[in-house]
């Protein structure tokens, strides 16, 4: 797969300029005040990027899965939002594989030489736990080993449940075996400790986001890990609240070597995602 500090350019849904104008055109300034080229992605019906457009797994090849969320297909109205990525990829002219597994973007995050997924992954293809053809078939498309790290939903008709269990809002990979952690812990302090484990298991080197502040604001401090890069420049989430800050020091303590900016976001991540979500970037 192609990581991020590989990538050159930057897609946006056509849906986040019509929907979110304000976020579109801030960001594409920001963008463009840091040289990162950028572009925008057609026919879109969500404002979201990420978890519908393939995964690009070399220089010229991109993989198109099955797109069908459980979170999304529940619902006839959801369901009506969900992108044909090969209609929104005619344009780019890229030459894509494809698989029958169904996954989505969010729930494929790559850490080094292994690709991390929640075990959501079993759900989605209505397969039991840890079954052994579903990630055989998975390895053998990536050609790279998988780490399941734990994702439950008690009550998906809870408003602040995860119903998503995308690991780009646990994890990011950093470099080398580095590798940050979100504040899981506040919220599942065992899943997260399981997280962790896992992670050190295959010798990572992992950092919680943690946040030691008197008034701490769930709603908004779970999505700094869900930051944008693009080569060698990161843009993170920002919301006006005391753990900016420390948000922000985490992120330049782990990624030493790169350009850090900011990107105020509170009306993305009210609706469960911030940067890495409504981008997709790839290497051209």
């Amino acid at each position: 797969m192609i990581a991020d500090k590989d990538t050159n350019i930057v897609f946006l849904a056509k849906k986040l300029k019509e929907e979110q104008p304000d976020v579109f055109y801030r960001l594409t300034t920001l963008l463009d005040k840091l040289s990162i080229d950028w572009d925008l992605l057609k026919y879109t019906k969500a404002y979201w990027a990420r978890d519908y457009m393939p995964i690009q797994v070399n220089d010229n090849e991109f993989l198109i899965y099955r797109y069908l969320p459980k979170y999304l297909t529940k619902d006839k109205v959801y369901k009506n939002t969900i992108t044909n990525p090969r209609i929104t990829l005619r344009e780019l002219e890229r030459e894509c594989k494809e698989t029958d597994v169904v996954l989505d973007g969010g729930n494929i995050t790559l850490c080094g030489d292994y690709i991390v997924m929640t075990n959501k992954i079993f759900a989605e293809n209505d397969c039991k736990e840890n079954d052994f053809d579903l990630l055989e078939k998975i390895q053998k498309v990536f050609d790279c080993e998988i780490i399941i790290i734990p994702w439950h939903c008690d009550n998906r008709d809870d408003e602040n449940a995860d119903v998503y269990g995308h690991p780009d809002g646990l994890i990011r990979w950093c470099y080398g075996k580095k590798v940050l952690i979100s504040n899981h812990r506040e919220a599942e302090p065992e899943e997260a400790e399981e997280i962790k484990r896992r992670l050190e298991e295959r010798g990572f080197d992992v950092t919680e986001m943690l946040f030691n502040v008197p008034n701490p604001e769930p709603d908004w401090n779970w999505a700094y890990i869900n930051y944008l890069r693009v080569g060698n420049k990161i843009v993170i989430p920002s919301f006006g609240i005391d753990e900016d800050k420390q948000a922000l020091n985490y992120v330049k303590e782990a990624n030493p070597d790169c350009e850090i900016s900011i990107f105020r976001m509170r009306d993305i991540a009210a609706g469960g995602g911030a940067l890495h979500c409504i981008t997709w970037n790839i290497k051209r």
